[in-house]
């Protein structure tokens, strides 16, 4: 049976709720590098971004909504879209 449309969305809330809060959560702005337009900003806030998702407890999950959903924007699970 396919996967219905929400269903990775679903299974990510799930996690997160079940953890409580997750480092994203602290400052999400740091997940989204391309927001920047400085390189030395943009690679600062990869490198905070992927050691924040390193001590995430829903790490795998986060991993496969962002394979399952094409994220193409974004650090999920400490990757990158090319990562991805």
């Amino acid at each position: 049976m396919p996967n219905h449309p929400h269903q990775p969305y679903s299974k990510l809330m799930a996690a997160i709720d079940a953890v409580g809060d997750t480092p994203c959560m602290e400052v999400p702005e740091v997940f989204f590098p391309e927001d920047y337009p400085d390189k030395e900003t943009r690679d600062y806030v990869i490198r905070v971004a992927k050691s924040m998702c390193d001590r995430c407890p829903i790490k795998a999950e986060c991993f496969i909504y962002a394979n399952e959903t094409n994220q193409r924007y974004g650090i999920w699970a400490g990757t990158l879209p090319s990562d991805r």
